[in-house]
């Protein structure tokens, strides 16, 4: 949010017109730095709630997920990102905007976007399957060092796309955390 605000205030006809040497002289390479930082710290950390056993529960749409203790996660209502502190780990999740006309097309994309991420993996396997009760597309492959499943799941048109990586051999930590989000993994009603 500070950066939006940022990028606002750097585009006012204010700051050309109070120091008009310093605004020529300092603002393009001040807005390059400052630019490039807001694009480094990506999305803004998300807080998720508490569950038992000490990990956080978060909120991508519908779909609820949860994850372990030590794992760090940013985003928002659309798109979350977390992984784990000794980067062994790492989700994505996303919920794809506009909406499909219904969940025939809605799944019928989810294939066609798994397919087209395949393309750079080895070792792959693509199937029909379902993911937190809903149906879906799922892929699992290697890609170099990392071990990864990804799955194209529609709630009814509103498609969510989960993936999961873990650098190989995947540690237990990662596996369990794995096994957790995929068994574990609801939508509200």
């Amino acid at each position: 949010m500070a950066c939006a605000r940022w990028r606002a205030g750097l585009n006012s006809r204010h700051m050309a017109r109070s120091r008009p040497l310093l605004a020529s002289r300092l603002a393009p390479p001040l807005a390059a730095l400052l630019l490039g930082a807001c694009a480094a710290l990506g999305p803004p950390p998300v807080a998720g709630s508490p569950v038992a056993g000490g990990g956080s529960r978060y909120a991508v749409g519908k779909l609820l997920l949860e994850l372990p203790p030590g794992w760090t996660a940013r985003g928002d209502d659309r798109r979350l990102s977390a992984g784990d502190a000794r980067g062994l780990g790492r989700v994505e999740v996303q919920r794809a905007e506009p909406p499909y006309r219904g969940e025939e097309e809605c799944l019928a994309r989810a294939e066609d976007a798994l397919q087209r991420g395949a393309a750079s993996a080895t070792n792959v396997r693509l199937h029909p399957t379902t993911f937190a009760g809903r149906k879906g597309v799922a892929l699992e492959a290697d890609q170099g060092p990392w071990h990864g499943w990804a799955w194209g799941v529609c709630d009814g048109a509103v498609q969510y796309r989960i993936s999961f990586f873990g650098a190989t051999p995947l540690d237990p930590e990662v596996l369990a955390a794995f096994r957790a989000l995929s068994q574990g993994a609801r939508f509200e009603p």
